[in-house]
């Protein structure tokens, strides 16, 4: 049957049904009925019979579900479309030459601190703040909920490891020292002057600068005394060998072999180990002390320093406070603390 054949047989087929229908139903169906729009190609092969012509050219009304095999052909076509976007933006083979700074991917900029918890600890705590009694209950002895109350905000680096709520204690004699690329220090800006090793003399000092017990202030701290040193002072690097800040770490600033720029008269004889606050009226933390003392062993057991080593404050050198009077205090209560002062008489 030709095309114009199979026209003139619909619309017969559509007077049909609508003479069937009765007269006040025909404008709300006329205003609620669709033609399907399937784009239907039409060929002299094609059967003519009554079910392929039904199928060819129908009507349904608006909110008439979709019959399964129309639903199946538009998903067919909506993911069709997702994959033709999705192959848009798929990345090929890349060629990158002479360029610097290129991201391929998702990239996230983190701008500040990052502190990292262990989740064993931070499951402790919820489970303490949900057995957190009542205001109105009666009151408990201390020993029952002494930790439901603690304040986050007074939360300090401590020496603890937590791992899946077992808490290990780092043990008091262990020495870490923080590398200089931790803290990301500048080189020196010329040829480093090595020490002869071991050295005699062991020199304490304090920076007389802000202390901390953390170590993301430390690090910003001991950054700037670098660039304070270098460009205002002239000096070729950091002026210390070693900082030992509140937060129980020591920081490596020239090192075991390199004279440094802490006192002046004794810095190719010396090590320098400056505390890193202001300790005039009191004193560094108690892990700040005791890795000083560790820091002090291991230089001995190393051979950096002189078994029968000499203990000096920077004040018994130069006219100075450093490392503030009562640092200068508990310095004098050390084994190998030396005074000067006898050997000039």
């Amino acid at each position: 049957m030709s095309e114009s054949g199979i026209k003139k047989l619909s619309q017969e087929r559509t007077r049909e049904w609508l003479a069937s229908q009765e007269d006040e139903e025909l404008e709300s169906i006329a205003e609620s009925s669709v033609v399907d729009s399937l784009d239907y190609d039409y060929t002299e092969e094609e059967d003519d019979t009554d079910q392929n012509t039904s199928e060819e050219i129908s009507t349904m009304t608006l909110g008439t579900q979709i019959a399964t095999k129309k639903h199946s052909i538009i998903s067919d076509t909506i993911r069709d479309l997702m994959n033709s976007i999705n192959s848009i933006q798929t990345l090929g083979n890349v060629n990158i030459s002479n360029s610097t700074n290129v991201h391929i991917g998702n990239v996230t900029n983190i701008n500040g601190n990052i502190q990292i918890i262990a989740d064993g600890l931070t499951q402790n705590r919820r489970d303490r703040r949900h057995v957190s009694p009542p205001r109105d209950s009666a009151p408990k002895t201390p020993t029952h909920f002494e930790d439901d109350y603690q304040d986050e905000s007074e939360e300090r680096v401590c020496s603890d490891v937590f791992i899946r709520r077992q808490k290990f204690k780092i043990p008091k004699e262990l020495c870490a020292i923080i590398p200089r690329s931790s803290w990301l220090a500048q080189k020196p800006m010329d040829e480093p002057m090595s020490l002869q090793l071991p050295v005699k003399y062991v020199v304490i000092l304090h920076t007389a600068t802000e202390s901390s017990e953390k170590r993301a202030i430390n690090v910003r701290l001991i950054r700037d005394m670098q660039c304070f040193h270098i460009e205002s002072r002239g000096w070729n690097d950091i002026a210390y060998n070693f900082l030992v800040g509140c937060d129980g770490n020591i920081y490596e600033g020239r090192g075991w072999q390199t004279v440094g720029a802490h006192t002046l008269g004794y810095n190719r004889i010396s090590l320098g180990i400056s505390f890193i606050g202001c300790f005039m009226k009191e004193l560094p933390t108690a892990d700040a002390l005791n890795m000083c003392r560790n820091l002090l062993a291991r230089g001995v057991e190393d051979g950096h320093i002189s078994t029968d080593y000499r203990l000096v404050c920077h004040c018994q050198c130069n006219s100075t406070e450093s490392p503030g009077r009562r640092l200068y205090e508990e310095i004098q209560t050390w084994p190998h603390f030396y005074h000067i002062e006898e050997e000039e008489q």
